[in-house]
């Protein structure tokens, strides 16, 4: 069984200390990057979206999630230009971002323990200095910790050698268990071995997900339409260009419903 690893948080005021460790680790520890009142009013916003628009929602016996919530509630795009989390990922990339996913999710109870999922959401970037496709960040909405479910990581060199196989690459990199306040987030390389440690637990779990991208790479998904009032109407030149990557999923709607031509 790989080792259990302790929560190491570089300084969240240190932006070099963060670069540091995510070189180290292909992750690092965000605390209380959302405040109270915030967690409090995205978690409003998604109990109302889940009423009002439940057809929005894929849902299974355990788990609900939605990857279009900026459609309805546009109060979640706050924790995609997080004024902490931007020139984290920018530096790390080293060049401009963009937005890429954002999945919003509700874990339910579970009556038994199950296996982690352990898996990557996307291959390496191997012509990157840091292997970097694709960052990654995770919000919490509940607390999470040793009795509830929560994410799971295995560690590794930024550009280090890769280890295909999984078995292999959490032998050497060994567990992190994800634990923090509503509020926390993790930031980690898609690419790196991840998954939901699941718990015999009477409690929930909420996430936010958000991915991002280079501009000029494929896109990641195909499942978050891009909403015109983030790459058409917004002020900011900037903003737009943010914003601006189209999915095929975006292309092939917004071209139907009359709203850009993508010449498809």
């Amino acid at each position: 069984m790989p080792r259990i690893l302790e929560q190491i948080v570089p300084d969240p005021n240190n932006l070099k200390a963060q670069v540091e460790f995510f070189k180290a680790n292909s992750y690092v520890v965000l605390p209380d990057l959302l405040t109270p009142d915030q967690v409090a009013e995205l978690n409003a916003a998604m109990d109302r979206d889940r009423k009002v628009n439940q057809f929005m929602w894929y849902s299974t016996t355990s788990r609900d999630y939605n990857c279009n919530l900026l459609l309805t509630e546009p109060i979640f795009e706050q924790t995609i230009r997080h004024p902490r989390i931007i020139p984290l990922i920018e530096t790390l990339m080293g060049g401009p971002i963009c937005f890429e996913e954002l999945a919003v999710r509700h874990r339910s109870a579970e009556v038994q323990m199950r296996d982690t999922d352990w898996h990557r959401d996307r291959d390496y970037w191997r012509d990157h200095p840091l292997h970097l496709d694709y960052p990654q960040v995770i919000y919490y909405l509940t607390d999470v910790d040793e009795s509830t479910h929560c994410f799971s990581l295995s560690p590794e060199p930024a550009d280090g050698e890769i280890i295909n196989d999984k078995s292999a690459h959490l032998e050497r990199g060994g567990i992190l268990n994800f634990y923090g306040k509503a509020g926390s987030a993790i930031l980690f390389n898609a690419a790196t071995v991840h998954g939901v440690t699941l718990r015999q637990t009477n409690k929930v779990r909420r996430t936010i997900q958000v991915y991002y991208g280079h501009p000029d790479r494929p896109s990641l998904s195909e499942v978050t339409l891009m909403p015109p009032y983030l790459w058409r109407d917004h002020p900011d030149p900037e903003i737009r260009r943010f914003y601006g990557k189209f999915n095929r999923f975006s292309k092939v709607m917004l071209q139907s419903l009359g709203v850009a031509d993508f010449g498809l």
